[in-house]
């Protein structure tokens, strides 16, 4: 088999551009292994890939239903969760929603995708979730918000209650209170409204509709 016919074609997932473009750098200089053939937000992927890499960025309850959704496409091979931490009722979810695999965001770009070769070949991979990398970046992150408060901060803009923030993170009304006290502090806002509106004009925070590219020629599989 020629090396052309090994590459790993990967459908990367996400609702910020952000996220999607800062996966497609990561895993660039290891063209030669993988080939990134859609940026989707949305809606799954137009055309077949063997994994779906979905970043749980922005999304309740550990995206959960967006999981479900990928793995009932024909089109994908193998759904992956992207993430950097997952309560353990939550990576459970993920796992019986049919994801083949929970990868941490701390894992270097080459151990990542040898993670997801070995789920390509069939295996469940779980790795364990440690340390942030240097340079990694998130919206809101000029704003000094940690990545948690990042996630509240995009939840807050979509104008939900403390209650369902808490129920689609899986922590407390308290903690989101402490996170909302950080990310006023940090953009400046002395209300709820002012806090929305200073995220709303972070261009990092706007969901975007929907892009699939291809980047190269598809190689036959």
């Amino acid at each position: 088999m020629s090396s052309v016919t090994q590459v790993l074609r990967v459908a990367l997932v996400n609702d910020f551009e952000l996220i999607l473009r800062g996966l497609e750098a990561m895993l660039g200089p290891l063209r030669d292994r993988v080939l990134v053939v859609e940026l989707d937000v949305g809606s799954n992927p137009e055309y077949r890939v063997d994994i779906a890499l979905f970043d749980t960025y922005g999304h309740a309850r550990g995206g959960v239903d967006r999981v479900r959704s990928l793995v009932m496409d024909p089109q994908i091979g193998a759904v992956v969760a992207y993430t950097w931490s997952l309560a353990p009722e939550r990576l459970d979810a993920v796992i019986a929603a049919g994801a083949r695999g929970v990868l941490s965001k701390s894992t270097p770009a080459a151990e990542l995708l040898d993670a997801l070769e070995a789920i390509d070949r069939g295996e469940i991979v779980v790795s364990p979730v440690t340390r942030r990398p240097r340079g990694c970046s998130w919206p809101g992150h000029d704003f000094g918000l940690t990545e948690r408060e990042s996630e509240v901060a995009a939840f807050l803009a979509a104008g939900i209650s403390n209650q369902e923030i808490a129920d689609a993170l899986f922590i407390s009304v308290h903690t989101v209170k402490t996170h909302l006290k950080g990310i006023f502090q940090k953009t400046g806002a002395v209300s709820r409204t002012q806090a929305v509106a200073r995220i709303a004009e972070d261009v990092e925070f706007r969901r975007i509709q929907r892009f699939g590219e291809v980047t190269e020629e598809l190689p036959v599989r």
